[in-house]
């Protein structure tokens, strides 16, 4: 199952948590709050990964990029081991990657 660790200790940290919650409703992937995740100096970190897959940390990541994300999910499970090679189709988000952590 893939999880979406949503950081509740920035600021806004609960309105973003709600937004990515409201825009990844029915998809295959948990969202959850998580403590922090030491993106503090770009703010709003979201972390996803899934078992044997590639993790990726994004940040600052705010209540809109929620569709973003969502079409993130959409590449990420369609990629053999979760390495999404071409982010152009993610707009803005792309920018947005802090780290890559292969999977084991």
């Amino acid at each position: 199952m893939t999880c979406v660790f949503v950081c509740a200790e920035c600021p806004g940290g609960a309105d973003r948590l709600a937004a990515i919650r409201a825009a990844l409703g029915g998809t295959a992937c948990t969202v959850r709050a998580a403590g922090c995740m030491s993106g503090c100096r770009s703010g709003g970190s979201v972390a996803v990964r899934a078992p044997g897959r590639m993790a990726y940390l994004f940040g600052p990541v705010d209540g809109g990029d929620g569709q973003r994300l969502r079409r993130f999910l959409d590449l990420y499970h369609a990629a053999p081991g979760g390495e999404i090679r071409d982010a152009r189709p993610l707009g803005p988000l792309r920018f947005k990657v802090l780290a890559r952590i292969p999977g084991a």
